[in-house]
């Protein structure tokens, strides 16, 4: 019997199941203690937890924070909601906001602080008063509404159907890159949004970054799911991009496979919101099985990022990559029943428990080389619960519920 799972389909599997609550309550047993800073925001963590002061508090990893806390609160974790107000108060009416241009800094504090304007970040805040709101957090509701606000006045342009990437800190400068990564998750807080809110706009908006970015995905073509990272102002894709840069941590040249699965699950997830197209499904099945013709390596784990031909270019394996695909088969089998799809989770959950699961330290270890190896090449220590945190949620979740509003709906029922 595998120790996983007790059956041959581990969507539903009480023993599957209760393995994955096991997990989740260890990555937050990791972040818990020492994740809030005293100074305001959340700590960048080490490899054992412990808090690194340099790194300052930023954004896209403290918004991940409070995203998932305020998650964990609506399942009863004990002293969930005290991490998720100290975000909150961070966010809402402390440093981490720009309280005269508006919008929120990437970086507080520490040894390289800055106060650019990233919709990167801000996405993430959308996100998580998103999900706090669905979680009862105090503040919540006037802090979604700010993050929509900036959204909606400085980043989103109609004639594109997305969100411009960045400016300096006035919004005076706007940066001529357009990025599909920081759409992607945009996309993301959108439909956390449209559920917590049921302003059908912000849904319609998803649909329509998805279109842009992953609706070539769709076409028949060999190579179509290797989608496009980088673009000009105009939209026009910069296929060398970075290429000097390979292991650039958001910004990596070439084609990033991690990527087609977080879209495969996230046009899953526009489907079970009702907002399905033709192209979606097409698409998120050839973006799956891309990811693994392409970037599955032996050994096991996918290539950080692909050439144009599929030819992996840098090998190193990240932690963040097979949860999406763990996302994108449970709401692919959710749909089409294939059992090939629920044997990719299991393969993929398999993988992480021998290879990114650090069973002594505690969380995952972030980056694998070509052996399996943990390595830092790109990222120090373990800072970032959000992507492992989800991939214990996906099995329990059904395709027409977003993951708060699915521990909404199990709160009210305990």
């Amino acid at each position: 019997m595998d120790s996983l799972g007790g059956s041959d389909n581990w969507f539903g599997d009480a023993q599957h199941l209760s393995w994955l609550d096991a997990q989740r309550e260890a990555l937050l047993d990791f972040y818990q203690p020492e994740v809030r800073l005293s100074s305001g925001g959340y700590a960048y963590l080490d490899a054992r937890g412990r808090q690194l002061p340099a790194q300052g508090a930023q954004l896209w990893l403290g918004a991940r924070m409070l995203h998932c806390f305020s998650i964990a609160h609506l399942l009863g974790r004990p002293g969930a909601l005290e991490v998720a107000q100290h975000g909150m108060d961070f966010y809402l009416d402390g440093a981490g906001r720009d309280h005269e241009h508006g919008g929120w800094y990437p970086i507080v504090g520490g040894d390289e602080p800055s106060d650019r304007k990233e919709l990167y970040g801000q996405a993430h805040v959308l996100l998580a008063a998103s999900s706090a709101k669905t979680a009862g957090i105090p503040g919540a509701e006037e802090l979604l509404g700010a993050a929509l606000d900036v959204i909606d006045r400085r980043f989103w342009r109609e004639e594109d159907g997305a969100c411009v990437e960045a400016y300096d800190r006035t919004f005076t400068e706007l940066d001529p890159y357009r990025g599909q990564n920081a759409n992607m998750h945009l996309t993301e807080a959108y439909l956390a949004a449209y559920e917590a809110t049921g302003d059908s706009v912000l849904l319609e908006r998803a649909v329509r970054i998805a279109r842009r970015i992953a609706s070539p995905a769709a076409v028949e073509e060999p190579g179509s799911w290797r989608l496009p990272e980088h673009f000009d102002s105009d939209w026009n894709p910069l296929l060398d991009f970075n290429r000097d840069e390979p292991r650039h941590p958001f910004r990596p040249y070439g084609s990033q496979p991690g990527h087609w699965l977080e879209w495969a699950k996230l046009l899953m997830q526009l489907i079970g919101q009702g907002a399905e197209e033709a192209w979606m499904q097409p698409a998120a099945e050839r973006l799956f099985a891309g990811a693994f013709a392409d970037a599955w390596l032996p050994g096991g784990g996918f290539a950080y990022t692909v050439d144009w031909d599929g030819t992996p270019v840098v090998r190193e394996r990240f932690f963040w990559e097979p949860p999406e695909g763990i996302g994108a088969a449970r709401y692919l089998w959710a749909r089409t029943g294939d059992p090939a799809l629920e044997a990719r989770y299991r393969e993929l959950w398999r993988y992480c428990d021998e290879h990114f699961i650090d069973h002594e330290a505690g969380s995952w270890f972030p980056e694998l080389d070509d052996e399996n190896r943990p390595v830092t090449h790109t990222w120090p220590g373990k800072a970032d619960l959000y992507h492992a945190f989800q991939a214990t949620l996906y099995a329990h979740t059904p395709l027409e519920l977003g993951l708060a509003a699915w521990a909404r709906s199990r709160a009210a029922e305990a």
